[in-house]
């Protein structure tokens, strides 16, 4: 059942016995598989089926450091969203920010889960293994490719291995024809559900404690028309996005003036996203020219292809994962003139002849406390503290992205991969966009003094509050953090079906 908050008159209580907050990737995952197994469960989410600037505009933060990509209509690499969400990172609509997802699914690799000496704070307190059932089942349910099928097809082992020779690696990701929209995927199943409860335009302004203040009791919601909301439930999961799993735990500080979850100051802490530069070209050599099918972004749905230092390399030279792509431009009849002047040789691909490589450099950035999010001082439509957000970095960032541009202009032309041309403006951290990755503002842990949620999710101090997002990323190599979102929130429905027992009703009351 959907239902809006303006429909459900004033002051309205509502209880189920597993609350999700968030209707993105993890939340209706969880949602609808909770609700498939007979658990109660209620969605709120703050947006509405159609897209409301109003509301969107709650997602507004004050930039403390470096700023990320805001709203551009005439923005090119977003030519396949409506001109109201092109360069939108944070979306308030029914499916959360899948509504701008592009579609690319890529699992983690087993180091990226490893602690790096060189790198402080790295490391995963679960493994890749823990992961990867989770990440078959969705491939499987969500008919992706297969991954693991790909990483060993003849053609990529015999680029793997020729890469590998010169110190480079790759990796390969699954790239739907149609960008997964859970509003889509989900909404017929969520109208039809009798054990399932999604309420839209209901913000979450403060999770309320017991007395212990160890037992999240209830969610306060609201609207931007004065509606307001009670709902309950013995669980309650966190499924937005990084910012605001973190604001809503730091504002729900009535009973504990830090908020919840912050006994060790670290909610909101450890904030990361992915830099990026995308104006650099490739001119193909030899082994592009070999492999330029391998290279193709289209037709879709299709595996394409990612570059690396590897990992011998990173550890010699303590670098972080920078990851290079890398976009077949095609030919014009003047560029077709100026390959033939040079007596360069063609290079071509499915798709027809190539002129060049668009080169996406996209960057990991190392961990740290000072990049962070906390609540400021100004306040939105709903009288919420708004964000403020400290995105900085460290020495460590701009040496180790360096070292990796020159290590990898060397190797790619040794390799016959090709030479890379940056014109007037080489990646630099002043020059580079956040990618919409946010990551790491409830990281995971083993303890509370080194983390806010632990291995099952559940935030450390509390009994029933659970986190199902990207803000539990201890580390987030340079690629999308959405298959590993998916795959914990598939491993958090697993561990509360356990833990939870079936309910009997879902009940309303008017207060």
């Amino acid at each position: 059942m959907i239902t809006d908050i303006l429909e459900m008159g004033e002051q309205t209580k509502l209880r189920g016995q597993i609350v999700v907050l968030g209707s993105g990737i993890a939340g209706a995952e969880l949602a609808t598989h909770l609700a498939r197994h007979g658990r109660e469960v209620i969605l709120v989410e703050s947006g509405r089926e159609q897209f409301d600037p109003s509301i969107q505009a709650l997602n507004d933060v004050i930039f403390l450091g470096k700023r990320h990509r805001e709203l551009d209509p005439d923005a090119y690499y977003h030519r396949y969203l409506p001109p109201e969400l092109r360069g939108v990172s944070r979306v308030r609509q029914f499916g959360g920010t899948s509504n701008v997802w592009t579609g690319k699914w890529k699992y983690l690799q087993p180091i990226d889960f490893d602690g790096r000496p060189w790198v402080a704070n790295s490391g995963w307190p679960i493994s890749f293994t823990d992961l990867l059932e989770h990440y078959r089942s969705a491939a499987k349910d969500y008919g992706f490719g297969d991954l693991e099928a790909e990483a060993v097809r003849p053609e990529i082992m015999e680029l793997r291995a020729k890469l590998a020779a010169g110190g480079l690696k790759m990796s390969s990701f699954y790239w739907e024809k149609t960008p997964t929209r859970t509003a889509i995927r989900f909404g017929d199943e969520m109208r039809r559900s009798k054990n399932l409860h999604v309420v839209l335009g209901a913000t979450a302004t403060e999770l309320r404690l017991d007395d212990s203040c160890q037992r999240v009791t209830a969610v306060a919601c609201r609207s931007l028309e004065g509606r307001e909301l009670i709902v309950e439930g013995d669980v309650v999961v966190i499924a937005t996005g990084a910012f605001e799993a973190a604001r809503l735990l730091l504002a729900s500080n009535r009973q504990l003036p830090h908020g919840i979850g912050n006994a060790s100051d670290l909610v909101g802490r450890f904030y990361t996203d992915h830099p990026k530069h995308h104006t650099g070209t490739l001119q193909p050599g030899p082994l592009t020219r070999q492999y330029a099918r391998e290279l193709q972004y289209a037709p879709k749905p299709r595996f394409c292809i990612c570059f690396a230092l590897d990992d011998a390399t990173q550890q010699q030279h303590k670098l972080l994962e920078h990851v290079l792509y890398l976009k077949p431009i095609y030919e014009k009849p003047k560029d077709r003139v100026w390959r033939i002047l040079r007596f360069r040789p063609t290079c071509r691909d499915g798709n027809g002849r190539v002129a060049a490589y668009r080169v996406k450099f996209v960057t990991e950035q190392a961990p740290h406390k000072s990049s962070r999010i906390k609540l400021g001082t100004e306040y939105d439509a709903l009288g919420q503290r708004k964000l403020e957000v400290d995105w900085c970095f460290t020495d460590q960032d701009r040496d180790s992205m360096a070292k990796t541009l020159q290590l990898l202009t060397q190797r790619f032309a040794e390799v016959g991969l090709g030479t890379f041309d940056f014109g007037n403006d080489p990646p630099s951290l002043e020059n580079m966009t956040d990618a919409a990755h946010q990551m790491g503002t409830t990281r995971m842990a083993s303890r509370a003094e080194e983390g806010v949620v632990d291995t099952n999710c559940r935030v450390f101090g509390t009994e029933n509050l659970y986190i199902a997002s990207s803000a539990v990323f201890p580390t987030g190599p340079s690629y999308s953090p959405t298959f590993t979102i998916l795959a914990l929130a598939r491993r958090l429905g697993e561990h509360l079906l356990q833990t939870a027992p079936k309910s009997t009703e879902l009940h309303v009351s008017g207060t």
